[in-house]
């Protein structure tokens, strides 16, 4: 890794010297009427009307975490005097390009000052509506509120609900442990992502009001990273007062203190750029560069390991969500929580000429790679997994894919819903739904990663939910398409005004219960399943108490 990571320092002075002549934002006009003004915390502002929604969008909710603000926590946004024009999406927090994740190649991905928010709100007075917050996902390293996927005027116009999305500081400036370089006055840098997002979040409560929220009824729903995110956050010591329920959709790990720490010597000892005096004044673009180099190295599906929340008593999140539930600090709080039946097959879109996902085996997998000694345990799994009728016709690398699956996503998101069932009203879901991608065989007629988000955000019928759902068979699949949409907009909503995701065409769909773990499967003809996969489940929890993939970062 050395090797690789070695010449970082070595391109500072011409990403200085970029640093001066990078091009300025340019602004925007409305793209509707303007709407009235608004008076919030940080100074009046208006957005504009469209389709039958007040949209605000490119709020700032922070000072810009620059110069000497870098590796620190957010600061509330100075009041401004002048009502601001919220007409136009914020910038992109910095992040490396990636085509998967950014719609347009020519996006400027170098702005530190991208703190901001955006707001979809019915336009016709009414009693105060419930409200979803969308925390973005990314492997904490990419993505923005920006991106076409996020934008919540299909959701709001549906649900009748204001729909909030936001952006928050990503890789090596949002999630290094900064104080391994510059010592404990940044003890807090691990988190200042995490920070980033609470900070949106009390914005929210302090403004909503003013654009017909209501404040008592806040749902945070958020996908992969995102989704990782409200997992840290139901981890706070009081998170009720920030949310009133919570959708987890896919939720990634997060970190223990002891990853954090490990991760951070790491990047320490390889990057060959150990002062801090660098970190803190190189642009952008040159800490992006390194992060490239760095994942580039550690390599992909690892490499979205590197950067997560951390729990721990030295951190706002204490717990992680199970513990945080089993020790009652989660009462009172609604959970809707699920997976995708294929999850980590959607990282064949990172394969490389040596290295393939579905490729795997036995012998030679991510399981193994962390610890050959495991090996005899995971043929036992193979065995185990391989025998289920429904992965008749897989093949040995898809089956592999499923321990993975269960291991980084459906263990803990089953039993984070044991635990919080006992707490408030808790749903499970698995989103079966077979993709038409059949340039990506690994995902092909499966279930990815994030390929539920065009049916929740209503992109189904676009080219941004293309990319990672694929084109209709025909007619009648586009119409089935447009119905799973519906749907999933209904029960996302439903569930944000009342707690209880059933209405509509939608089976009954029970809260959940841990003996029989009822569970809504969305596909093209939606049902209820009870303990779907279940031996699968339990061999895999008892694998998780003795084997970490984090020790392959350390």
């Amino acid at each position: 890794m050395r090797e690789k990571l070695a010449i970082a320092a070595g391109v500072v002075i011409i990403f200085l010297l970029a640093w001066f002549f990078w091009p300025a934002q340019k602004s925007a006009a409305p793209a509707g009427p303007a709407t009235a003004v608004v008076q919030t915390s940080a100074g009046p502002l208006q957005g504009y009307s469209q389709g039958g929604l007040n949209v605000y969008l490119g709020i700032p909710y922070a000072e810009p975490p620059t110069g000497s603000r870098r590796f620190r926590a957010p600061q509330p946004r100075q009041p401004w005097q002048e009502t601001f024009n919220a007409y136009q999406f914020g910038a992109f927090c910095p992040q490396v390009y990636d085509s998967v994740e950014v719609d347009d190649p020519h996006e400027d991905l170098n702005n530190e000052n991208c703190l901001t928010l955006n707001i979809w709100a019915p336009a016709q007075a009414a009693a105060p509506r419930a409200v979803m917050v969308f925390i973005h996902g990314g492997g904490f390293v990419e993505g923005s509120s920006k991106e076409r996927f996020y934008h919540g005027e299909a959701l709001a116009g549906q649900g009748d609900v204001l729909v909030v999305t936001f952006n928050y500081r990503l890789g090596l400036l949002g999630w290094l442990d900064f104080s391994a370089f510059a010592g404990t006055d940044y003890a807090a840098s691990a988190d200042v992502g995490l920070q980033d997002q609470l900070l949106a979040l009390q914005w929210v409560q302090d403004n909503i009001a003013a654009f017909g929220g209501d404040p008592a009824n806040v749902t945070v729903f958020g996908e992969s990273a995102g989704g990782g995110s409200i997992k840290a956050l139901l981890g706070l010591e009081k998170p009720q007062a920030y949310f009133r329920r919570a959708i987890v959709m896919s939720g990634s790990p997060l970190h223990s203190a002891e990853n954090t720490r490990a991760i951070a010597s790491l990047i320490k000892k390889e990057t060959g750029v150990p002062w801090p005096i660098a970190w803190q004044n190189l642009p952008p673009q040159a800490v992006l560069y390194i992060q490239k180099q760095l994942l580039d190295a550690v390599g992909s599906p690892l490499s979205d390991l590197l950067f997560a929340p951390t729990y721990g008593a030295a951190y706002p999140v204490k717990s992680g969500p199970t513990a945080a539930a089993q020790a009652g600090r989660t009462a009172g709080i609604d959970l809707m929580i699920g997976t995708m039946a294929d999850e980590l097959t959607y990282w064949s879109f990172y394969d490389t000429p040596t290295s393939k996902i579905c490729g795997q085996t036995v012998k030679d997998n991510l399981f193994t790679q962390v610890d050959p000694k495991v090996e005899p345990k995971i043929q036992e799994l193979y065995n185990l997994y391989s025998q289920n009728p429904q992965r008749a016709g897989r093949s040995e690398g898809q089956i592999i894919l499923a321990l993975g699956d269960d291991y980084a996503f459906r263990v803990e998101a089953l039993q984070l819903a044991e635990a919080q069932s006992k707490l408030g009203r808790t749903y499970v879901y698995r989103v079966d739904y077979p993709v038409n991608l059949p340039d990506q065989p690994c995902q092909d007629k499966r279930s990815p990663h994030g390929s539920e988000l065009p049916f929740v955000f209503g992109r189904q019928a676009e080219a941004t939910g293309f990319k990672f759902i694929g084109l209709p068979r025909d007619d009648t699949e586009k119409a089935g398409r447009d119905q799973l949409s519906a749907l999933m907009m209904g029960a996302w909503s439903s569930f944000a005004k009342t707690g209880d995701p059933n209405g509509g065409a939608l089976p009954d769909w029970p809260a959940f219960d841990p003996a029989s773990q009822p569970t809504m499967l969305f596909n093209l003809q939606p049902q209820v399943v009870n303990k779907p996969f279940f031996a699968e489940y339990q061999a895999m929890s008892t694998f998780m108490q003795t084997f970490s993939v984090f020790d392959a970062l350390k």
